[in-house]
């Protein structure tokens, strides 16, 4: 049966449901630091390679999120031709000046697609990490960092409060398209007074539940200062996770090292 993440359903069989919260944050933590740590086209292609391979490893059903997919590609695109209109990238060749001061060398494009493999990086990183993990899960890998209770609370009532606007946003559309209305068409401006119209109701339901959160915790005699609190479940560590864990580890020294010494490889 399909297990529920922060953002929809993802098989059982993916293995990255077996690790816990803290592990798969170190993993993605990696990434990052391996998508920032250098602007080089083959390595940041390389990078965002990785976390495709790593979100095929993980199973997500990515035709739940097209559209965004779409979105990204989209943006992806956009930056590329902006960061090559826009800069000024050193080369042995000046092949294009701009009317407005900047120009286009051999070296534009490569660096160009490179920063957009890397924004791409840290998004596939962020989506990865969101699509296998629970929203209890997040806050059960905070609470075994030792931190405070009122934050981890803080950052639970965020969490669920996201989780709650986006399912009321896709039923209040599926609402308006049962009705057959599109929203979809017209102008812009048409398109964005119908979407305003759909913030109504939304805006109206978050401030339901708030109030009815409160009233819960109001009824049990919910305080934040209260100590030896207990939970219900606890984190669990497994081979995979002491693995990613520790892979996580040594790729974040090597790379910060070969950054700061300078070493001639990898980076």
């Amino acid at each position: 049966m399909p297990t529920r993440s922060f953002i929809f359903y993802i098989p059982d069989e993916s293995p990255f449901l077996r690790m816990n919260a803290i592990s798969k944050f170190g993993l993605i933590l990696a990434v990052s630091v391996a998508a920032l740590v250098k602007l080089d086209l083959a390595f940041n292609l390389s990078v965002f390679l990785a976390v495709l391979a790593l979100i095929a490893v993980s199973r997500i059903p990515l035709q739940n999120i097209k559209m965004l997919l779409y979105g990204f590609a989209f943006m992806a695109i956009f930056l590329t031709v902006m960061y090559s209109l826009l800069s000024k990238i050193p080369g042995e060749v000046v092949l294009l000046e701009l009317p407005w001061g900047t120009y286009i060398t051999e070296n534009t494009f490569k660096q160009a697609l490179a920063v957009a493999f890397r924004m791409l990086s840290l998004i596939f990183a962020a989506l990865l990490f969101l699509s296998t993990t629970r929203d209890t899960d997040i806050v059960l890998g905070l609470r075994a960092l030792r931190l405070p209770y009122s934050i981890c609370f803080m950052v639970s009532l965020a969490i669920r409060s996201i989780s709650m606007f986006a399912d009321d946003w896709r039923t209040i559309l599926d609402a308006y398209w049962s009705r057959g209305v599109d929203l979809n068409q017209g102008s812009v401006v048409t398109r964005l007074k119908n979407y305003v119209g759909v913030l109504i109701p939304l805006l109206i339901l978050t401030m339901s539940k708030v109030r009815e959160i409160d009233f819960a915790a109001e009824t049990r005699g919910f305080a934040l200062g209260v100590k030896g609190r207990t939970s219900i479940e606890e984190i669990s560590w497994g081979p995979l996770d002491y693995l990613a864990l520790g892979a996580s580890v040594l790729s974040i020294a090597l790379l910060l090292s070969a950054r700061l010494l300078e070493w001639p490889f990898p980076l």
